[in-house]
């Protein structure tokens, strides 16, 4: 795909419109601006210095999962209802209010009509992961895509449910703190420093405590700028460490170590884990290609680990899936066993599906107990430093007082 910025012109209202499209060639990108109706007054290839221009587009046109649970739906409903592949493409971008689902069904529809099939196109589209992209290929080759697309609804809106739960759960502890980061810089910055002059004023020798807060009152009043680049600095260097493979390995396995949060986010990446795998396999992709998927779904770089050995383990010695992942990695003994009842079974989805469910609930219910011993402890915190600095304020106040 290449980027081009292009200049149009309404016929009805002669406004003029200036953007960026994607296409293959300019001819391609064209064709694409006229079909909308629109008069090209000029198109050029997008010139970009370290990719920045790009990079922010591909933010700007990025789907979220809303969208492409509502696209999975839609072109469901236009397919069961006997509608070409192309035509229903068509259909979702010329009468979705979704102006992002719009942008990706015509991108879709454009490589389908090129020939392309539905996979490849939603591949080249740069909007979907490469465990969708595997699943709607198997819907083709099996015919059966109805269904592939109601399962990856259901999917995908279980996963829009799932952090839903987690961001609602965080959203409150996450204000109170940045309440209080602000209400504390805001008194160290401003109320200390006009008070410290008056009591400094006043003569006379004033308490450690008040010595302490002054002190840190200046450094924070004069250091501002550049805490907030340090801040800025750290953040950068440790994202760009992040890319660094050996780096990355062992962040995963500290913050696994981490209490209480270590074992939710362990529990987050294997509910992530079963629902890719259960997917996968409901598809029909075969066991091995459908770990080597997943092992790309896998956030944690130690758990990604430890299922990609799984994965070898699978391909070369046949062995089955539990005994795999016993050999591969500290996988909880339970998930272990009920994944080797699936396998007995013959009903290995239905086992994962309830593994991930169960995970979920537990995540939920210690996001809740997390929650409600973060509110106190806060509270506490703020009480406890509002107060250091009231009191150190006062001391001196009521010395003086005294003295008099």
């Amino acid at each position: 795909m290449e980027y081009f910025e292009y200049r149009t012109k309404n016929p009805m209202t002669g406004k003029v419109f200036r953007g960026i499209i994607t296409a293959d060639d300019s001819e391609s990108a064209a064709d694409n601006l006229k079909r909308r109706g629109e008069e090209i007054l000029e198109i050029k290839s997008m010139n970009d210095i370290l990719n920045i221009r790009k990079t922010l587009y591909n933010l700007s046109v990025k789907t979220n999962k809303k969208t492409k649970a509502e696209f999975f739906a839609m072109l469901k409903f236009m397919l069961d209802s006997g509608m070409s592949l192309h035509e229903s493409l068509v259909s979702i971008r010329d009468s979705s209010i979704n102006k992002q689902l719009r942008n990706m069904s015509r991108v879709i529809a454009d490589e389908v009509r090129k020939g392309a099939a539905l996979s490849l196109a939603m591949q080249r589209s740069g909007q979907f992961d490469n465990a969708v992209v595997r699943q709607v290929n198997a819907g083709e080759e099996s015919g059966n895509m109805s269904d592939t697309l109601a399962r990856l609804t259901g999917q995908t809106e279980r996963e829009i449910e799932f952090s839903g739960k987690i961001k609602n759960a965080m959203m409150y502890p996450i204000m109170i703190c940045i309440v209080m980061i602000v209400v504390l810089w805001v008194l160290m910055t401003m109320v200390v420093p006009s008070l410290a002059e008056t009591l400094i004023s006043m003569g006379g020798e004033l308490p450690l405590i008040t010595k302490i807060v002054i002190g840190v009152s200046s450094f924070m009043s004069k250091a501002a700028l550049y805490i907030f680049i340090i801040e800025i600095a750290l953040v950068a260097a440790y994202r760009m460490a992040l890319r660094d493979k050996g780096f990355k390995l062992k962040n995963d396995i500290f913050i696994l170590k981490l209490p209480i949060v270590g074992n939710m986010l362990e529990k987050i990446e294997l509910s992530r884990f079963c629902r890719n795998l259960s997917a996968m396999q409901k598809s029909g992709i075969s066991l091995v290609h459908s770990l080597k998927i997943v092992v790309e779904a896998v956030k944690n770089k130690k758990i990604a680990e430890a299922v990609q050995k799984s994965c070898r383990l699978v391909e070369m010695t046949g062995m089955n899936l539990s005994a795999a992942l016993a050999k591969s990695g500290d996988f909880p003994a339970m998930m272990l066993q009920l994944i080797e009842v699936g396998i007995d079974s013959g009903g290995i989805c239905n086992v994962l599906d309830r593994i991930a469910e169960q995970y979920e609930k537990d995540i939920d219910t210690g996001l809740k107990r997390i929650t409600s011993l973060i509110e106190p402890a806060m509270i506490v915190v703020v009480g406890l430093l509002a107060g250091t600095v009231v009191i150190s304020i006062f001391l001196p106040m009521m010395s003086i007082a005294d003295n008099i």
